[in-house]
């Protein structure tokens, strides 16, 4: 156990052979402190080691450093190395170096001073998948938020909508007056974005305006109840979509590499009820990619970094972490996002229509949007599932694929049964009459 700072003097050295040795010699004396730090490992973790093994590696390090080495005590060395490693497994040398501060272990003042600023291969490993955690979880939360909020305006605005063509259609229909066309068209109803000057209250509870005639009025209370429903309707829409051209603006400027229809020359040329439509339908847009692509990729990395963190310190603990566990986690963390964008594809449910804002609803082209309703979030959920679990992922793809060849190489190798064609010769004689 005394050889630690004279042994150590090969284990760093660049090409781990040093001027006037052999390399059977510098594997020797590599093997030799790793035999020592094993050793070292079994008494710190109560591992009882054969005395026998002990004592062949001690003699063997002192020959070593008297230059008397021989044949057999060579021989005995590798024997009793073997058996303490088996002894240790699952721990390995690579373990005990990516775990132990090695530099601490060295005598003198420099070596005192290179194990105060020196970090362990695991403790990195550590800080690092934590970073990638901690970036990973807020990345999710910020672009989760920025997916509700859009996800919130659109549905309102449609429901704000339908809400002020439902008003309309009972107002016309029930109390005999009719909202004319400067209210029920959506450039006017907006009139407040296009510059126009909104109803005034008292206009609005008189029935005075221009966007009111009466037929009859049976029933002023219900006329003038009705109107102040949908100018209060009106109102929430109009501010909302203001949020809605905002939150379009914020993603614009993150895709500063191409022009977004807002920002083409020809967009002021619209009128201001095309103007809000290319609004409400590029953020529905931008609804759908980010639910389809871009938080199942991030569930997926969450739940793959939430494996690591969960494994590791377990491996830390039991001192078998090591380079081949680091690479292991590192592919891990690459597998969880193709996961999770691989589930989102197979658990997603089919497209649904474009949400227009027309009392004529068509759909003139199909997206997926979500809801505030938790059971569509079960996509997200499953993906976060497959980047903690990809193994489940592989598993159901490689039962796919083996279900497919298996049935086809099954149809192939069995083929109806054809009769045998019999030739002209073989055809038995007709009987003759005697």
């Amino acid at each position: 156990m005394g050889h630690f700072s004279k042994n150590s003097a090969a284990d760093e050295s660049q090409d781990g052979e040093t001027p006037g040795q052999t390399l059977a010699s510098t594997i020797l004396q590599k093997s030799l402190v790793d035999s020592q730090l094993l050793m070292m490992t079994a008494a710190e973790r109560g591992i009882e080691i054969d005395e026998d093994v002990t004592r062949t590696i001690l003699e063997t390090s002192d020959a070593f450093d008297k230059a008397i080495l021989t044949s057999d005590v060579i021989n005995s060395f590798w024997h009793a190395y073997e058996t303490l490693s088996r002894t240790l497994s699952p721990i390995t040398i690579d373990s005990v170096r990516a775990t132990h501060d090695m530099r601490g272990l060295r005598s003198g003042i420099w070596g005192y001073l290179q194990g105060r600023t020196y970090v362990s291969f695991s403790r990195k490993s550590a800080f690092r998948y934590k970073m990638l955690s901690l970036t990973t979880l807020l990345s999710l939360i910020a672009l989760q938020v920025f997916w509700a909020i859009g996800n919130t305006l659109v549905f309102d605005i449609k429901y704000q909508s339908d809400r002020i063509n439902e008003l309309e259609y009972q107002l016309f229909n029930e109390n005999g007056t009719n909202r004319s066309s400067n209210l029920n068209s959506l450039s006017n109803k907006n009139e407040i974005e296009a510059g126009g000057k909104p109803l005034s209250d008292s206009d609005a509870a008189t029935g005075s305006t221009v966007g009111i005639t009466a037929k009859t009025s049976p029933n002023p209370v219900d006329i003038q109840t009705l109107n102040r429903q949908i100018d209060e309707y009106i109102a929430w829409r109009s501010a909302e979509i203001i949020e809605l051209k905002n939150w379009n603006r914020f993603w614009g400027r993150i895709i500063f590499f191409s022009a977004q229809t807002w920002e083409k020359p020809g967009y002021s040329e619209l009128s201001p009820e095309s103007k809000i439509h290319v609004h409400y339908v590029s953020a529905q847009y931008v609804l759908h990619a980010i639910s389809v692509y871009f938080l199942p990729i991030l569930y997926g990395l969450l739940g793959a970094s939430f494996y690591v963190l969960r494994q590791l310190p377990k491996d830390i603990e039991n001192l078998t972490f090591s380079m081949n566990s680091h690479i292991d986690y590192s592919l891990r963390i690459t597998q969880g996002p193709l996961a999770g964008i691989m589930a989102s594809f197979f658990f997603t449910e089919a497209p649904s229509k474009l949400y227009s804002l027309t009392s004529n609803t068509s759909a003139f082209a199909t997206i997926k949007l979500g809801s505030s309703s938790l059971a569509n979030f079960s996509p997200l959920a499953i993906a976060f599932l497959a980047g903690y679990s990809v193994e489940l992922i592989f598993y159901v793809i490689d039962k796919i694929i083996s279900t497919v060849t298996t049935s086809r190489s099954t149809a192939t190798a069995i083929k109806p049964h054809q009769p045998m064609k019999m030739s002209s010769s073989s055809k038995p004689a007709k009987p003759t009459g005697t």
